[in-house]
């Protein structure tokens, strides 16, 4: 990470992080609405669209950790508990851990139990991953991603609650920094 830190996020910054957001959120929706319909076109299409969003949010975040990593992010607002810092970089390097640790999971999990993985229905990207023995073989690697998946949405939610803490409560200019057109 640079030496410097930035005054402010980048576009580039900005725009990724609110396209992960959107894309998370329409993941979990997707996702869980998929594991409970019945066997059919509804569900084959929103598994295809959800292993296709994911492969998305994996590359986009991927672009995302290496900006970071090349630009770093602006200080956080002065006069922060140390308490809220230690939380605040805690759950940034667990959310960054996690954008591309979920959806990595669903893309070997499915690699293993049901190719092809297909990007939006054409281009194949299964891994090269030996077939699963049985469709059960491949339930322990599901549950990873449905547990990292869980912690990943609780871990959005406390983000996003302390975004809107520091804008309502504090009244500082921390989610401001975030939004887009703010300097």
């Amino acid at each position: 990470m640079p030496s410097d830190a930035p005054a402010r996020y980048s576009s580039a910054q900005k725009w990724l992080h609110w396209t992960i957001a959107l894309l998370i959120v329409v993941m979990v929706f997707v996702g869980l609405t998929m594991v409970n319909l019945n066997d059919g076109p509804l569900k084959n299409a929103l598994y295809e669209l959800h292993k296709s969003t994911g492969l998305v949010v994996l590359t986009l975040a991927l672009v995302r950790v290496g900006l970071r990593l090349k630009r770093g992010a602006p200080p956080l607002v002065p006069d922060i508990p140390a308490w809220q810092k230690l939380a605040a970089k805690a759950s940034h390097y667990a959310m960054y851990m996690l954008i591309v640790l979920v959806p990595a999971m669903g893309w070997i999990a499915t690699s293993y139990c049901c190719k092809p993985v297909n990007l939006f229905w054409t281009v194949p990207l299964s891994l090269p991953i030996p077939d699963a023995p049985t469709m059960e073989a491949s339930a322990p690697l599901f549950r990873i991603h449905f547990a990292l998946a869980f912690t990943l949405a609780a871990i959005v939610i406390v983000h996003a609650s302390a975004a809107l803490y520091h804008h309502f409560v504090r009244r500082d200019p921390t989610l401001l920094r975030m939004l887009p057109g703010s300097g």
